[in-house]
């Protein structure tokens, strides 16, 4: 038997995507936190198109690394339109440390 418990839901680019947080447990095995990409049509209702789950070992850095994130990221178009300017602002590399490495195993 499947359990599911949602988290939280957040809105995607337009409202017929999303991208849900959950809780799921099968047959009484361990919980594992799942990050899906739904999509939304009139025939089906929402539907998962990708899913991802996060090993217990993988969520301290996760959290770690959402936290250090802006408090509010700004969304942007996925390719830029000619009439919009590219920010060219170089990529930040978060240092972990010995926090994730001591999970590693």
């Amino acid at each position: 038997m499947r359990k599911e418990t949602i988290l939280n839901v957040f809105p995607g680019a337009d409202h017929n995507h999303r991208l849900v947080v959950a809780i799921e447990q099968i047959n009484n095995g361990p919980s594992n936190l799942m990050l899906r990409q739904e999509t939304f049509t009139p025939d089906v209702g929402w539907f998962v198109q990708s899913q991802l789950p996060i090993e217990p070992c993988q969520v301290t850095g996760l959290k770690m690394a959402l936290a250090a994130s802006p408090s509010k990221p700004q969304r942007s178009p996925i390719a830029p339109t000619a009439t919009q300017a590219v920010d060219a602002a170089p990529a930040t590399i978060l240092q972990f440390g010995d926090a994730l490495a001591s999970q590693a195993g």
